[in-house]
């Protein structure tokens, strides 16, 4: 990693996580405390060295900081991105979420406290991250304070020390970075420049405590900054080191007498000197060529400058800078060391893929190339999102993908996980570089491969495009490499490699572990049950070999193993070395007593790694296996994994920040997807008109055009696409092939997985998309499959199978239409400019393009908004992985013993730091390059040791030339032994039998001795010879998309002798096949189950067994070709291991002429193995059976002489069963004892000679023939023959007669049945006493014989409960009973009438009840003493008489009526008062009233000047109450001026002068409203009402009936057959369709009553009308002319006139422009009931009139829903400003609210849309005052706020009054109104201001300006903006503010009136203006400000009007051809 990719995180992050996840704070300016710079004469110094970086503060801003801009994101709403580019390189990315939080969370959390930071600085090294980030919010307030207390310095120093000494460089560069751009290296410079002034130390206790530890810590915090981030040194800390540092030394020196140690002066000299030079090569940087080094030669660059991923130019450049891997001598120094192992391994990486490219270069057309594969015609087709990575998904083309479907992905090594591709689209002139995310088989399977892009951001946004590329695949595995080059380049590498006295010096001279003193003893168990002690440094004190159970060779291998910090032993095959391994881990772990890790395993195989740990399990469980791959189950429990799912709930802070940033990681990944979502499916869909106008304002254009005829519910986008389609009914209908939704799993296993193996995201948590789709492909081709296997069901009826056909040929023209259109985008096509206006006539082509360009607008819009979140999971990813290892160390900090594999030592190289492993074992060393071994190694190894044999295997290089040239193959143990390091060699095999080894000894070890045991080794069975080399001349092919070989014939020969072999009774386990090539494995594989005997026979390649042995091995060598070519096979590496894998038989199947040719060595073991006749062209096989049969194979055919493993001789061994074996001889199964006999069985199994029924291989069971025998009760039955008669299983069942003794009936029964057990099955026949009924059980002498218990359920025969009707069974009726007996009877509740005892009433009561116990309800009817009748209840006291009667009031005289028991008073006179007032004037109250003068309403006769210009009497009181003298308020409160202006609606306001508030808010006009309908009637109600629909009869019929709907409500179509017919034709269809027939046209056949032929039309009314008998009455044209004697007429049925037919035709059939009903000529009455027309009629009110009356009057669901959401958004309302409805001051507000509130709940009536609508826009404007009152509120202001509230409740009193409807003209004065509202809070903020306090007082000019500002916004007249604005923004300057005065008309009048989308218009001057209800014009009007027309006529603007879309955003008019056209698509709603 460059610096600049460490250096991009965020600034001051929340927690110590990933570069750039954390939020980040506000950059706050540096700010430290002031001291006097006369009491520090060196300070002034220091404060000049510092001159750098203080110029860079943000006082002091230079031009290259760039304040943050936030940015909002893509699906998150209200979060902020700030983007700075910090100091030079410094490039630090800011999280989300911080801007928002960081301001509260500085309130919330206060800066950390001394004892928490004291307590945190002794949290130990490992830990301390961790701990911190739990106190991250504090840390990091406490960097941005000031700091009071000199002590924390010191202590935040010794922190920084600490963390500096963490491993976790992500996570430690991060918390240095936030220090560093703090304030506390401002306040930290002021601290050390005070420090030697300081005169009292006990204020600073702990730096003079110990002062060398301070400056210590101080150098180590340089240190890391420097080498971690050297910019971040240069530009933040140089002042620090060069300058603070210096002079605080110094004086320190002069004033305390303090010299720090030379060590650390020459560490602080050492670090400036570093910053120089890090300066100067920043400056001085060149670009340098690549060249071919020798070892004399400098490297040309810092091999930490290049790049870990291949660049072109490490592609094209043929000779990079190579040296040496030094196999003899040392390395100058470490960093020479390292360059070279960097540099030749990033070769063997990319030399063999420069190799292959170059070949490509030089010719494209080749089919295969060396070391790539290549594939043409790629594309990069969507995005993809795993838990790893975020990356793009690959398709290839159709060729290839035929290829990967025949592939066995499930065995390929192919693309799996790190698979390094390239992609060039310029002939390898540039390149894009990607690894594989995973290896899904799905996607591969379908040509698509999941890619993540090195450097994404650089690619660009046109991946995606149609663009092609070239992909080349390289064969050699990246994903090792990746990390351990990572690793080498590694800053602090050189720091922690270890043993460099060896690795590097080359010293052979051996040491003792730095862990093992001089006397240690080690205890040793040397039996089952002793042990012994000894010193293990002292061999004198050693136990001999015997007793340790080793050779000699082992024990000196031991002793050196145990001794030497840098051991080597070399194990030849079979001498043990895997177990002599063991045996030392068991030892070191029994005796090695240190907390923590101590051993840590190293192996290159995991079969080595699970072997070795599975040795260490009887001596500790304290082992942990690192990795995914392990296939041994004693080793699950020691997983890694399982040791993390033990801990899941855990509490430390390391498992709170592993599950905060999982959690972190999962919502981001979330939100990438959702995000992405968005963008995927567009290229897939047709975005809906309305999402697609809010990114696209021109798109518009398309609701103009749709205006008319659109249907509800239809997208006008989607119709504008898909117009004029072309079906194809004559297309066949087949079956589809099935939809593929493998894509809807978005993470699939992964089985190379290797970050996040404990991480799962739920994809299903993805949000909905916000983009709305209007079509669909992919669902419109589930539709096709599933609508098409639906019509091929024969179930279905013949109308749903028509119905299903049309929809699948919509659907196929409409997906072919689609894909059609698709493929032009893809092409590249690009539409020319087009005429937006005629959209239209737009050709299909141009239409869709010009919509894939709109497409683009949005997809660039969202790929801008996404990239943010893509760097936020990259981040986030980071963060997981540091803190997954952080909580992995706290897991295994107390584990003994760590394992994992080389590959993942170098991924996991952070952990291995941090555990600090004394001893290092590393298995199979020799087979491992050098630097995986380095890398896996930690400058806490003590102790290593290196076990392998060079002479096996040999590490592999990609690069042969390297291998060759620059000995990149011999490994560090090889290169050790090869330089006299120390080491041992075992010498004694306990694998092979002599026959094998002798063909390795001596040819490649020259002494390897055999232990007697292997001499005893069993012959192989079945075969003549234990070794054999079948030789042959089989040629090898290439295998397709590989390199490796395969020969099939060799192949088939080894898969036939192996199953001979398995057929000789060896277990899977014993044998196994070894092919020299992975296609040779491979094939082997496939071909293995046609063998019977092979399933578990375990078949691999030869590289993969190093380590393993099995009793035989079968070896494919494969390589047999006309260019004898041998390959690997001439390595005496891999020879060696090939030949020593065996212990008991070993068979080669090759061509032994070719392998002699090019090996000596081959020649050598050629001779052996003729010398032991184990060479030929033929194989020899042995029967076992017959030892003289003998089987020669030369071919795999031969194989059918041994077809079961023997000979062909019949086998005739004799079974258990004395049957004869049926097989041929075999080899298997010597005794038989799994062999099945096939035959019948034979056995006699009775006493009567019965033979057995089974099979031979069944066990006989017992005699079942039935025979019949003579029972114990004499009776004969036939039973099965092995029973006995006697058997108690046998029951008799002959019948027999008994007496049951209870009942004494006679019965039958079973014979075998015991007569007490017999049920009598007699009937009781007894009846029950309680109800008479007779009891139906049967005999029940012993059961409740007396029906105590018994149910009855027959009916009841008495009468119900209580009934009082004595009446007899059969007479009662409704009285009976109709319960069954056992169940209690109901009340009787039949009403009867009943006569009360208390009076003459009778009343119907229940039969049951007591007429008496309920009181008489009806009227008394008795006489009262004043002669009328008690009018009260029967049941009350009679008197109080009510009756009205006139009385004269003895008061006034005045007669009253009262009530006739009332007593004549004058408070009861309501007759007019005929007294005076005290003024003179008569009194207005009424007689029973007081008399005051207060309330004298008379107008006093004299006139007053009011304000608003009027003349105004007073009322008397109100003269009286001002003295003479009224205020300008009340003669403007009592001006009854009649207003007289004219309103929107045409009516002059009728209101006055005050109560129109001066012209401010008008009176609600109540004239009537005569607005036309659309069905023709005028509206009746007052302009003050909403219009409501038309309730007149509607006048829609037909011959059959009329429709009884209200006139506004849409007809219902007539449902029965047509009665069109006439002698030409009859019509099929409904009354209500379209006829199948037009009207005839031809004359009337028919004569009238005078004999004269009939003028009208066939079929139709005849009209009355005779030309020659009364030629008077005869038709004429309209200027009166006689029409021709071959007119025909037609009788209109609405108005009676008759009409010219073909003027009809025409006058029908012509467009109209209003939307109306075509009238008659002459009367103008609607034509709608005329026969002929009503088709035309019909679709008239389908397509135009019902949808206009259903979309202004709504229907009922619409309108329910409507009015549900109005009162949701009431319910939002009043929780959202409960505090202010609360509040005194805005009751007139809450009363506005409630008064809304009231009206909807009350108003149970059905709601039309215009009325809810209405009552939205009230809300609106509700909502729009409370939001000034919260803002007013806000902005804490006071000035004006009586003024405020005034203005509000004048508007809320206004409200109230028109809560039903608010009118067009109420609407423009409240927004008026509103604006006057806001310029109010703006004045309040000027008067509120500072600089209008301080300058009102000195400056004339200020007051005056603040007068004429009142006078603007608070006069009494209508409020002008303009003036207003003018005035405030002149008060503004005069008092020199700014940025108060606004204007926010727009967004406040859409707020506040409420008018949906589309309502807004302007008139030809430009005013603004809103048209309710629909939208639509349909009146002209006048503009309120310039009076030009405005408006227009049946939903049609005036031309000179337009659409106003800049006030709220709309794309069309509300209403247009796009919102209303229905006739431009003629299907179904298909979606």
């Amino acid at each position: 990693m460059d610096e600049d990719d460490l250096l991009r995180r965020p600034t001051g992050s929340s927690n110590y996580g990933p570069a750039g996840l954390q939020n980040i704070r506000r950059n706050f300016p540096q700010r430290g405390r002031a001291r006097s710079q006369s009491l520090n004469p060196k300070r002034f110094a220091g404060q000049l060295a510092a001159n750098e970086i203080q110029n860079r503060t943000p006082r002091n801003r230079a031009s290259h900081f760039k304040e943050p801009k936030p940015k909002q994101l893509f699906l998150r709403e209200c979060r902020n991105h700030n983007i700075s580019e910090q100091m030079g390189s410094t490039n630090m990315t800011t999280s989300k979420n911080r801007q928002d939080r960081a301001q509260r969370d500085d309130n919330k959390i206060r800066r950390m406290g001394f004892l928490t930071l004291e307590a945190l600085v002794k949290s130990d090294v490992k830990d301390i991250l961790a701990n911190l980030n739990a106190k991250k919010e504090g840390f990091l307030n406490l960097l941005q304070s000031p700091i009071d207390r000199a002590d924390v310095h010191v202590l935040i120093m010794e922190l920084l020390s600490k963390i500096c000494e963490s491993s976790f460089h992500q996570l430690k560069l991060t918390v240095l970075l936030d220090v560093c751009n703090s304030q506390f290296i401002g306040n930290f410079k002021n601290y050390l420049l005070d420090l030697p002034y300081v005169e009292n130390k006990s204020a600073n206790n702990k730096y003079w405590k110990n002062e060398i530890e301070f400056w210590k810590n101080f150098i180590m915090f340089c240190e890391s900054i420097i080498v971690m981030s050297p910019t971040t040194a240069l530009t933040k800390c140089r002042s620090l080191i060069d300058g603070s540092s210096k002079c605080c030394l110094e004086g320190l020196r002069d004033r305390h007498n303090f010299t720090l140690p030379e060590e650390y002066s020459m560490k602080l000299i050492q670090l400036r000197e570093s910053l120089t030079a890090h300066e100067k090569d920043k400056t001085a940087k060149e670009e340098r060529k690549l060249v071919v080094g020798k070892e004399e030669q400098e490297p040309p660059e810092n091999f930490r400058d290049l790049s870990v991923v291949p660049c072109r130019e490490d592609l094209i450049e043929d000779r990079p800078y190579l040296r040496e891997n030094l196999i003899s001598g040392s390395y100058r120094n470490v960093e020479h060391y390292l360059d070279v192992q960097f540099r030749l391994l990033r070769e063997d990486c990319f030399g063999p893929l420069r190799g292959g490219i170059l070949q490509f270069m030089r010719d494209p057309t080749k089919m295969k190339y060396d070391n790539i594969r290549v594939y043409h015609n790629v594309k990069f087709v969507e995005s993809y999102i795993s838990p790893q990575k975020i990356g793009s998904v690959v398709e290839v083309d159709d060729n290839t993908k035929k290829r990967f479907k025949k592939m066995n992905w499930s065995y390929s090594k192919r693309f799996i996980y790190g698979t390094l591709l390239l992609f060039t689209k310029d002939k390898c002139n540039t390149f894009i570089v990607a690894t594989t995310i995973e290896q899904n088989i799905k996607y591969l399977e379908n040509g698509k491969i999941p890619v993540s892009i090195f450097h994404q951001f650089d690619v660009g946004d046109n991946l995606y495009g149609n663009q092609k590329y070239t992909m080349f695949e390289s064969e050699v595995y990246f994903e090792p490499y990746y990390h351990i080059l990572r690793a080498l380049q590694d800053p602090t590498f050189p720091e922690h490699l270890a043993m460099k006295k060896y690795v590097v010096d080359v010293d052979p001279e051996p040491a003792h572990p730095a862990y093992l003193q001089v006397d240690k003893t080690y205890n040793v168990k040397i039996s089952f049950s002793k042990r012994i002690k000894f010193n293990v440094l002292d061999y004198n004190t050693w136990p001999s070999s015997d007793d340790l159970g080793f050779n000699q060779s082992q024990y000196e291998a031991y002793k050196t193993a145990l001794t030497r910090e840098f051991a080597l032993i070399q194990g030849p095959p079979g001498t043990g070395k895997t177990f002599l391994g063991i045996k030392i881990a068991q030892t070191l772990l029994t005796n090695i007593n240190k907390p923590g890790c101590v051993l840590l395993l190293v192996c290159f195989t995991n079969h080595a790694l699970d072997q070795f740990l599975e040795g260490l399990i009887p001596v500790t469980d304290s082992i942990v296996r690192i990795g995914g791959q392990s296939r041994n189950e004693a080793l699950q429990q020691f997983n890694l994994s399982q040791l993390r799912n033990k801990s899941r709930n855990g509490l430390s802070n390391a498992h709170r920040l592993f599950r905060k940033q999982k959690n972190e990681l999962e919502s981001n990944i979330l939100e990438l997807k959702a995000a992405q979502y968005e963008i995927d499916f567009i290229n897939e869909s047709i975005i809906s008109y309305t999402s697609m106008a809010k990114y696209v304002p021109e798109c518009s254009h398309l609701e103009e055009l749709y205006k008319t005829t659109l249907k509800s519910g239809k997208d006008p986008l989607s119709l504008w696409l898909f117009e004029n389609l072309v079906y194809d009914f004559k297309e066949p209908i087949t079956k589809e092939g099935q939809a593929e939704d493998f894509l809807n799993t978005e993470f699939m296993e992964n089985r190379n997985q290797v970050i996040l193996d404990d991480f799962e995201v739920d994809s299903n948590m993805l949000s909905n998309s916000n983009i709305k789709k209007a079509f669909s492909l992919k669902i419109a081709k589930s539709q096709l499959i599933y609508s098409i296997q639906q019509y091929l069901n024969t179930d279905l009826n013949c109308a749903l199978k028509r119905n299903l056909h049309f929809h699948i040929v919509a659907l196929r023209a409409k997906i072919k239409r689609f894909t059609e259109m698709k493929s032009y985008d893809l092409l590249g096509i690009r539409t020319t400019p087009v005429d937006l206006r005629n959209l239209r006539n737009l050709p299909m082509v141009d239409r869709w393009l010009l919509y894939f360009r709109w497409t683009k607008i949005i997809t660039d819009k969202l790929k801008e908004d996404i990239r943010p979140l893509q760097e936020s999971v990259l981040n986030s990813n980071t963060a997981y992985e540091e803190s997954r290892t952080l909580l992995d160390v706290e897991l295994l900090q107390k584990v003994k013993v760590i394992g994992m594999t080389t590959s993942g030592a170098a991924r996991l190289r952070k952990l291995i730091t941090v555990l600090a492993s004394p001893v290092v074992i590393v298995e199979e060393a020799a087979e491992v390059l050098e630097q995986h071994i380095v890398t896996s190694l930690t400058k806490s190894c003590e102790h290593l040791i290196l076990i392998g044999d060079h002479q096996q295997l040999r590490p592999s290089a990609a690069n042969l030339r390297l291998a060759k040239h620059y000995s990149l193959e011999v490994s560090l143990f090889e290169r050790m032994i090869l330089n006299g390091v120390h080491s041992r060699r075992l010498s004694v095999q306990h694998r092979m039998r002599p026959r094998i080894s002798a063909l390795i000894v001596p040819h490649i070890y020259t002494e390897l001795h055999d232990h007697p045991s292997v001499a005893h080794f069993p012959d192989v069975r079945g075969l003549t010879d234990n070794v054999f080399f079948f030789t042959h001349g089989y040629h090898e092919e290439v295998v397709e998309d590989s390199s490796s070989k395969t020969n099939k014939e060799e192949a088939d020969l080894i898969l036939g002798f192996a199953n001979y072999i398995m057929q000789q009774g060896y277990q899977p386990q014993d044998v196994t096949i070894l092919a020299a090539y992975s296609g040779q494995m491979f094939y082997l594989r496939k071909q293995r189950p046609l063998y019977a005997h092979l399933s578990k026979v375990k078949i691999t390649v030869l590289d993969n067994y190093q380590g393993e042995e099995s009793k035989i091995i079968l070896l494919s060598l494969v390589r047999s070709n006309e260019q004898k070519n041998i390959g690997f096979l001439g390595s005496k590496n891999r020879i060696c291991l090939a030949l020593s894998r065996a212990k008991e038989g070993f068979y080669i199947f090759g061509n032994i002429d070719i392998l002699k040719e090019n090996s000596n060595l081959w020649t050598k073991i050629a001779e052996t193995l003729e010398n032991q006749g184990s060479l030929g062209t033929s194989i020899r096989l042995k029967c076992q059976n017959h030892p003289d049969q003998i089987t020669t194979i030369s071919s795999v055919k031969d194989f059918s002489k041994v077809p079961e493993g023997g000979c062909l001789l019949k086998c005739n061994y004799n079974l258990p069963c004395l049957h004869a074996c049926p097989l041929v001889c075999h080899g298997y199964d010597p005794g038989h004892a799994t062999i099945i006999c096939p035959f019948q069985c034979e056995r006699i199994i009775c006493e009567l000679d019965h033979v057995c029924p089974l099979m031979c291989r069944e066990k006989c069971e017992p005699c079942k023939q039935k025979i019949t025998k003579t029972l114990p009760c004499g009776h004969d039955m036939e039973i099965f023959c092995y029973l006995k008669p006697q058997d108690p299983s046998i029951k008799c069942l002959t019948t027999v007669s008994v007496i049951l003794p209870e009942c004494g009936h006679e019965v039958k029964k079973s014979c075998y049945m015991e007569t007490r057990d017999v049920a009598c099955p007699l009937p009781c026949g007894l009846r029950v006493q309680r109800c008479g009924h007779t009891c139906v059980r049967t005999c029940h002498v012993g059961d409740d014989p007396d029906h105590e218990v018994y149910i009855c359920s027959k009916p009841c025969v008495k009468a119900k409960k209580g009934c009082t009707m004595d009446l007899e069974e059969g007479d009662r009726g409704d009285h009976q009973c109709r319960k069954q007996c056992y169940e209690t009877c109901d009340d009787c509740n039949i009403k009867v009438l009943k006569k009360r005892s208390s009076c003459k009433h009778r009343e119907h009561i229940a039969c049951s009840k007591n007429v008496d116990e309920t009181p008489c309800g009806k009227k008394c009817a008795r006489t009262l003493p004043c002669g009328h009748f008690c009018m009260k209840k029967c049941f009350e006291n009679c008197g109080d008489c009510k009756i009205k009667v006139k009385k004269v009031i003895p008061e006034c005289g005045h007669e009253a009526e009262m009530a006739c028991g009332a007593r004549a008073a004058r408070a009861q006179c309501g007759r007019p008062c005929e007294r005076r007032l005290r003024c003179g004037h008569a009194c207005r109250q009424r007689c029973r009233d007081a008399c005051d003068a207060a309330l004298c309403a008379e107008l006093v006769p004299r006139h007053f000047d009011s304000p608003c210009g009027h003349r105004v009497q007073l009322p008397c009181n109100i003269y009286s109450a001002e003295n003479g003298f009224p205020s300008h308020e009340t003669l403007l409160k009592h001006c009854r001026a009649v207003c007289g202006a004219e309103l929107v609606c045409e009516h002059i306001c009728a209101g006055n002068c005050a109560s129109c508030l001066h012209g401010r808010l008008h009176q609600p006009c109540k004239q009537l409203c005569k607005q036309m309908n659309i069905c023709g009637h005028e509206c009746e109600e007052p302009c003050n009402e909403v219009c409501p629909p038309c309730n007149k009869v509607c006048e829609m019929k037909c011959v059959h009936a009329r429709c009884p709907l209200p006139c506004g409500s849409p007809c219902v179509s007539c449902k029965e057959q047509c009665t069109r017919a006439c002698e030409h034709g009859r019509c099929s269809q409904l009354c209500g369709e379209q006829c199948s027939r037009a009207g005839c046209s031809r004359p009337c056949p028919l004569q009238l009553a005078c004999g004269h032929a009939c003028r009208g039309l066939c079929g139709e009314r005849c009209p009355d009308i005779c030309k020659i008998c009364r030629p008077d009455d005869f038709p004429s044209d309209f200027l009166g002319d006689e029409f021709d004697d071959e007119a025909l007429f037609v009788v209109l049925e609405d108005c009676g006139h008759i009409m010219e037919f073909e003027y009809m035709e025409h006058l029908m059939n012509l467009e109209s422009e209003p939307i109306t009903l075509h009238a008659c000529s002459l009367c103008r009455k609607p034509i709608i009931n005329t026969p002929r027309y009503k088709d035309l009629v019909n679709k008239r009110m389908k397509t135009d009139i019902n949808p206009i009356k259903e979309r202004v009057y709504g229907n009922v669901q619409k309108n329910l829903d409507t009015k549900n959401r109005l009162l949701q958004e009431i319910l939002k309302f009043q929780t959202a400003h409960k505090n202010l409805l609360s509040d005194i001051l805005y009751s007139d507000l809450k009363n506005a609210f409630i008064e809304l509130k009231h009206f909807v709940l009350k108003y149970k009536k059905n709601n039309s849309l215009l009325q809810l609508n209405m009552h939205f826009l009230y809300l609106n404007i509700l909502e729009m005052m409370a939001n000034i009152c919260k803002k007013f509120k806000t902005a804490k202001l006071t000035e004006l706020q009586d003024d405020l509230v005034k203005n509000i409740s004048l508007i809320s009193g206004f409200m109230r009054g028109n809560v039903r409807k608010i009118s067009q003209q109420q609407q423009m004065d409240i927004r008026n109104e509103i604006k006057r509202l806001d310029s109010i809070i703006q004045l309040s903020k000027l008067l509120s201001s500072q600089n209008y306090k301080i300058s009102c007082v000195s400056d004339p000019k200020v007051n005056e300006a603040m007068e004429a500002a009142k006078e603007m916004v608070l006069g009494i007249g209508i409020y002008k903006e303009d003036n207003a604005i003018n005035a405030l923004k002149l008060f503004e300057d005069v008092i020199k503010a700014s940025g108060i005065v606004t204007k926010t008309e727009r967004d406040m009048i859409v707020r506040a009136i409420g008018a949906k989308a589309g309502q807004w218009y302007k008139c030809r001057n430009g005013h603004f203006y809103s048209i309710n209800q629909c939208g639509g014009a349909m009146v002209v009007g006048k503009c309120i400000e310039c009076k030009a027309p405005i408006g227009g006529t049946n939903h049609r603007l005036l031309e000179d009007n337009k659409h106003a879309p800049e006030i709220d955003n709309s794309k069309f008019p509300a209403w247009s051809e796009e919102a209303n056209n229905m006739a431009n698509f003629d299907f179904d709603d298909l979606w």
